[in-house]
C-alpha cells in the first residue's frame, strides 16, 4: 500500500479545485438568461425622454390612478379630467423580470370616465412591472408601477 504524502496531497486538492471550478462554470454558461427588452442599446440612448416623462408624470397636480382590484382580477387605470382629451394615446405594458415571453402590451383605450380596466386572471401570479405611457400635446407621459398579481 503506498503512503500519503505533501506531494499526494496537494496534487489531489490542486485536481478538486480544478473539478470543481470547471463544474461551476459549466453550470453557469448553461443557465438561461432573460433581457429586459431585445433592443436595451436603443432604449439607453433615449433614456432622457424616459427621465423626462416620468418627471412631467411627477408634476402633475392630479396622477393618474393604477390599481389592482381584487374581487374583478383586473388592474384599473383612471385619468384625471384635466389630461382627458382626443388626443391621448398611448399603451401599457406588463413586463415580467424573470421571464421576457410572458410581457404583455395594450393599446391605451379609456372610454368617457377616463377609465380602462384590464383583465389579468390569466397573468402568471407575481412581480410585474407595470408601465403606463401614453402622449399628449406632443408630450410623453411614463408612469412606471412594480405590481403583485
Amino acid at each position: 500500500m503506498k503512503k500519503f504524502n505533501w506531494g499526494t496531497g496537494i496534487f489531489l486538492a490542486v485536481t478538486l479545485f480544478v473539478i470543481a471550478t470547471l463544474s461551476v462554470v459549466s453550470y453557469l454558461i448553461s443557465l438561461d438568461f432573460y433581457l429586459v427588452s431585445n433592443d436595451h442599446y436603443e432604449q439607453g440612448v433615449e433614456y432622457q425622454e424616459t427621465i423626462d416623462g416620468q418627471q412631467r408624470v411627477k408634476n402633475l397636480d392630479n396622477p393618474v390612478l393604477v390599481l389592482f382590484d381584487e374581487p374583478s382580477v383586473s388592474i384599473k387605470i383612471t385619468f384625471p379630467k384635466e389630461l382627458r382629451s382626443d388626443s391621448l394615446s398611448g399603451s401599457v405594458t406588463f413586463y415580467r423580470p424573470n421571464d421576457s415571453e410572458l410581457d404583455r402590451k395594450f393599446k391605451l383605450q379609456i372610454d368617457e370616465d377616463g377609465r380602462q380596466t384590464i383583465p389579468v386572471s390569466d397573468f402568471e401570479k407575481g412581480r410585474w412591472k407595470l408601465t403606463l405611457e401614453w402622449k399628449q400635446d406632443s408630450l410623453v407621459y411614463i408612469n412606471e408601477k412594480n405590481i403583485f398579481i
